[in-house]
C-alpha cells in the first residue's frame, strides 16, 4: 500500500519566507543600481541640458552686476565671495586660451554662472607640435623685426587705472575697436606650398586626414609638410643632435 507524502505546513512556510526574501533582497539591489546608474538625481531631481547663449546674455548679467550695492543684489554677495576661490584657475584658463601673436581673434566657448559671479573659458586648447614649433619660430623673426619698428606694441604706464576708477565695460568701451592686424611671416607660395594656405589657421588642418577628428589628438603629417615644417622652426630649434 503506497502513502503520497505531501510537504508540511512548517516547510511550506518556509519556502515561502525565502522566496519573499529573494524577491526583496532583487527589489533592493535594483533600487540601488538605479540610483547609481540612473539618470535622476537626489529628490527626484533632473539636470537639465544645458543650452548654448549668445554672448550679449553673459555681457548682459556682469554689466548689470557692476554696481553690487544695490539692495537687489544683496543676495548675491555671498556667491560673489564663494566664486574668488575660483579666480586663479579661471585666470588660468584666460591665459591658456590666450590668441597667439599670428591670430587677431579668437573666440572661445565659456561657462558662467547665472549671476555673473565668475565665468570659466570652457576650452582646452590643442597643437600638432611641429606646426607649433614652426609658427614661433617665424614669430621669433617677425618679434626681432618689431623690436626695431614698434609697429603693434607701445609702452605702457603703471597703474593704468586710478584706484576709485570703475572698470571699464567690454561692450561700451572694446566691442566696436578694430583689432590689430595679426603679425605673419609673408611665406613663399612656391617654396612653403605645402603649408601655404593653413599654416596661420587656429587649430590647423582640423578638418583634415591627417587628424584624428575633433579632438585633436593624434597626427600624422606627409614627408613634404614635415620638411617645411623643420625648414621654418629653424630658428628655434637645437643645432645639437642626441647621441
Amino acid at each position: 500500500e503506497s502513502v503520497a507524502a505531501f510537504p508540511s505546513r512548517a516547510a511550506m512556510a518556509d519556502q515561502e519566507a525565502h522566496e519573499a526574501a529573494l524577491e526583496e533582497k532583487a527589489r533592493k539591489w535594483q533600487q540601488l543600481n538605479a540610483k547609481r546608474y540612473g539618470i535622476s538625481r537626489k529628490f527626484g531631481y533632473v539636470e537639465p541640458e544645458k543650452q548654448e547663449m549668445p554672448p550679449e546674455h553673459v555681457r548682459k548679467i556682469i554689466k548689470d552686476h557692476g554696481d553690487m550695492s544695490s539692495r537687489k543684489f544683496r543676495h548675491d554677495k555671498r556667491v560673489y565671495l564663494g566664486a574668488l576661490k575660483f579666480v586663479p584657475h579661471a585666470v588660468f584658463k584666460l591665459l591658456e586660451n590666450m590668441p597667439m601673436p599670428w591670430e587677431q581673434v579668437r573666440h572661445c566657448k565659456v561657462i558662467y554662472h547665472v549671476t555673473g559671479a565668475i565665468t570659466f573659458i570652457n576650452e582646452t586648447p590643442k597643437v600638432i607640435e611641429p606646426v607649433y614649433v614652426a609658427q614661433w619660430a617665424t614669430m621669433w623673426i617677425m618679434m626681432r623685426r618689431e623690436k626695431r619698428d614698434r609697429r603693434h606694441f607701445k609702452r605702457m604706464r603703471f597703474p593704468p587705472f586710478d584706484d576709485e576708477e570703475p572698470p571699464l565695460d567690454y561692450a561700451d568701451n572694446l566691442l566696436d575697436v578694430d583689432p590689430l592686424e595679426a603679425i605673419e611671416l609673408e611665406l613663399d607660395e612656391d617654396e612653403d606650398s605645402a603649408v601655404y594656405e593653413w599654416f596661420y589657421d587656429h587649430m590647423p588642418l582640423k578638418h583634415t586626414k591627417f587628424i584624428n577628428g575633433d579632438s585633436y589628438r593624434k597626427w600624422q603629417v606627409p614627408l613634404p609638410i614635415m620638411a617645411t615644417l623643420y625648414r621654418l622652426a629653424g630658428q628655434l630649434l637645437s643645432e645639437l643632435t642626441d647621441k
